[in-house]
């Protein structure tokens, strides 16, 4: 092979891996971690209305519906409760100074570590730990 074609090569493979590198991953995890990453965004698109990070939340959130498989009526319903009870929490002083400062994003990161959260996967997502589109019908 020439110089040239190698070099060819070279650059192709390195052009794909920069493409693979930039590709959304979130496709390739479970309807269980999607769910759970939905429930994080509803609650930062919650947490930061009118916001760039609000608008950017509440797209991400849109998004999953494509790749997530779960009972979007119901489990919708609940997450938007969760979210909505989580963010009234009170975290005025965790800890001593920060006066002031409301821990959103602290109260959508404990709402994503949840139990309550982990049993509406349970509930919801019947089947967690596919990766893709609907699992196929069983027969």
């Amino acid at each position: 092979m020439g110089a040239r074609a190698c070099l060819f090569v070279a650059a192709l493979c390195s052009s794909l891996t920069a493409v693979a590198a930039d590709s959304i991953t979130a496709i390739r995890r479970t309807n269980a971690e999607n769910y759970k990453d939905r429930a994080l965004a509803a609650c930062l698109s919650a947490a930061y209305p009118g916001s760039e990070a609000g608008a950017d939340s509440d797209a991400t959130k849109s998004v999953f519906l494509e790749w997530t498989y779960y009972d979007e009526d119901r489990g919708n319903r609940a997450t938007d409760q969760l979210v909505e009870r989580y963010l009234r929490r009170d975290y005025r002083n965790p800890t001593q100074g920060y006066a002031g400062a409301q821990f959103k994003l602290l109260k959508c990161l404990d709402l994503y570590h949840s139990p309550e959260l982990d049993a509406q996967v349970r509930q919801f997502v019947p089947h967690p730990n596919w990766v893709g589109d609907k699992p196929p019908k069983q027969k």
